[in-house]
């Protein structure tokens, strides 16, 4: 009798199981690794990496380093002009997307375009275990191209903090040092 109640359960179970799992909507988003970023792919700039910390990457390490971060540029850019915080939130940590989404407006449209045409990144300090990077982006170039087709170009310096999370560098800080007109 107590083995009929047991199977009886059991069956009972997978019944409610199988039955939750069928109702589940799915919403059809697909997983980041799976979504071909085409912002990131049509983006190209010129980067040249030093390192100055105790603890080095490897060459493996800096060449995911260069990938990621001319990346979260491309997002950069595009939220630049568009003020879409969406499109590239997998290259943000959470603290910088929450502090992004609480002054979020809407996507807009400034008209103002944004290319980085070089970055000099001296890698100031790399963990040990290789999830944070603190860094100095000196010589940034960048240009900006007006609705009334006039292009301004800045040269920048950044410091820059980067975490690796999940399957992405993702930025966590970014401070203006230097900002000057280039001629």
């Amino acid at each position: 009798m107590i083995r009929i109640l047991f199977i009886l359960f059991i069956v009972l179970l997978a019944a409610f199981l199988f039955l939750q799992g069928s109702l589940n909507e799915r919403n059809g988003e697909k997983p980041a690794f799976l979504v071909h970023d085409y912002i990131a792919g049509a983006h190209h700039t010129n980067m040249e990496i030093k390192v100055h910390s105790e603890f080095k990457p490897d060459s493996f390490q800096l060449a995911v380093l260069k990938k990621e971060y001319s990346n979260i540029w491309a997002h950069l850019n595009h939220l630049y002009e568009t003020n879409d915080v969406e499109t590239g939130k997998e290259y943000y940590t959470e603290d910088w997307f929450k502090q992004m989404v609480h002054h979020y407006s809407g996507v807009t449209s400034t008209g103002i375009s944004r290319i980085d045409e070089q970055h000099e990144l001296h890698i100031q300090n790399w963990a040990w275990d290789a999830l944070v990077c603190t860094a100095i982006d000196s010589n940034v170039v960048l240009h900006y191209q007006y609705p009334d087709k006039t292009i301004r170009t800045r040269k920048v310096s950044l410091a820059v903090v980067l975490l690796y999370q999940g399957d992405h560098w993702r930025i966590d800080a970014l401070k203006v040092i230097e900002d000057k007109p280039s001629k």
